[in-house]
């Protein structure tokens, strides 16, 4: 087979440091599209974010020539520096050291997307922490509650 056919996408989440609520609303639309530059510059895309004032959500579809951890360190340092940059009240903020990262299945997508979009109304009810541990047990993967979060 001479060619290549890759359907790679990945729901990725992480929190800021210590889930500090640094992320206002007014400008997270702004933070999307310098992830989205991001995402375009290691040549993957970004197709849908979300998120509230101390994460984000990230679906993102991968090229074959990048692992997921370059994209992910690219997307927090790009996003991380731009924060910094732009918003000297912020010159401290970090991302978590970690993130999530979600297979997604194509009949999965549009649960997905509505998800993304309506992160504002998923947490007037549960917490990021509440969250980020429900996706990882419905995902199936291990944890220890000491080592997840930061």
């Amino acid at each position: 087979m001479p060619e290549t056919h890759v359907h790679l996408r990945v729901h990725l989440v992480w929190s800021t440091r210590h889930r500090r609520p640094w992320l206002d609303p007014e400008w997270r639309v702004r933070l999307f599209a310098v992830a989205s530059g991001a995402a375009e510059r290691c040549r993957a895309r970004l197709i849908c974010a979300g998120g509230v004032r101390d994460h984000v959500h990230l679906y993102v579809e991968l090229p074959p020539t990048r692992t997921l951890a370059e994209l992910v360190n690219a997307l927090k340092a790009g996003t991380a520096r731009w924060i910094q940059e732009s918003f000297p009240h912020r010159a401290g903020f970090a991302w978590q050291h970690g993130y999530a990262a979600f297979s997604v299945a194509q009949d999965e997508e549009n649960r997905l997307l509505d998800y993304i979009r309506h992160q504002e109304v998923s947490h007037r009810e549960r917490d990021f922490t509440g969250e980020y541990l429900s996706l990882l047990e419905h995902h199936g993967i291990a944890y220890d509650l000491r080592d997840v979060l930061d």
